[in-house]
């Protein structure tokens, strides 16, 4: 009985250690508005990720990893797996990594079809 109930306490704790705030990673003073080009799109749980290349003001392309919310939160403001398919262009409101890496934690996403979505942000529920 007593290993049953530790198991089930170890089960319980594991996720909530696991998740990250966006504060952790994220820096609410540098947004960044990312135009540029879907790789990829991870519709996957726990984040969704947009892997996007971005082309800078002297004509290089940066390819930035955008993370967002997960599959079940995204679902509800619209989104589907096909959403994001590779070659659509599109502009993501984001703030990116503490790190300085090309990270981001999206905000809003303008899909193909012009319509804003959100983005299932991490930062709306640290609020």
């Amino acid at each position: 009985m007593r290993i049953g109930v530790l198991l089930l306490l170890v089960g319980c704790v594991l996720p909530v250690a696991a998740h990250h705030s966006f504060a952790a990673e994220f820096d609410d003073k540098q947004p960044v508005k990312l135009d540029g080009t879907v790789v990829k799109f991870d519709f996957m749980n726990p984040h969704s990720w947009i892997s996007m290349d971005v082309k800078n003001s002297d004509g290089t392309v940066v390819r930035w990893s955008v993370e967002t919310g997960s599959t079940n939160a995204l679902f509800r403001r619209g989104w589907r797996k096909e959403s994001l398919r590779p070659g659509d262009h599109i502009i993501i409101d984001a703030f990116r990594a503490k790190d300085g890496s090309t990270t981001a934690n999206a905000g809003t996403v303008k899909l193909p079809d012009g319509r804003q979505v959100s983005a299932a942000s991490s930062r709306d529920s640290s609020k």
